[in-house]
């Protein structure tokens, strides 16, 4: 995947999980929509000027749009992680066994 395929992907994904529409985010940034989904489509490459904008309206930081999946995944893993350590041992059993859960009731809804 190209580079700013990956990019464009990112912001589409990162939208959609804010729950923006195209419309709204090219709106907030001061594009047209066109633009945006060119964009998406890794078509364009986002002006290197505007990726705090974009990283800012996404909640993201800059770096995230250039991630690839395996890395966010390490990422959130991490963080994760990092949660885990600031609990007693019950407290890291107890986070874990509802993370679990909550998977499991996440991937039921998938289905």
């Amino acid at each position: 995947m190209k580079l700013v395929e990956l990019v464009g992907q990112n912001i589409a994904n990162r939208r959609k999980l804010l729950g923006l529409s195209q419309k709204e985010l090219a709106t907030r940034l001061g594009i047209t929509q066109d633009a945006l989904n060119r964009m998406e489509k890794g078509r364009i490459a986002p002006k290197m000027g505007r990726l705090e904008d974009i990283a800012s309206h996404l909640k993201c930081t800059v770096p995230f749009l250039f991630r690839r999946e395996s890395e966010a995944l390490q990422e959130r893993a991490a963080t994760i992680a990092d949660i885990l350590a600031t609990l007693p041992p019950g407290g890291q059993e107890a986070l874990v066994n509802l993370v679990a859960d909550a998977a499991r009731v996440m991937n039921f809804r998938k289905d």
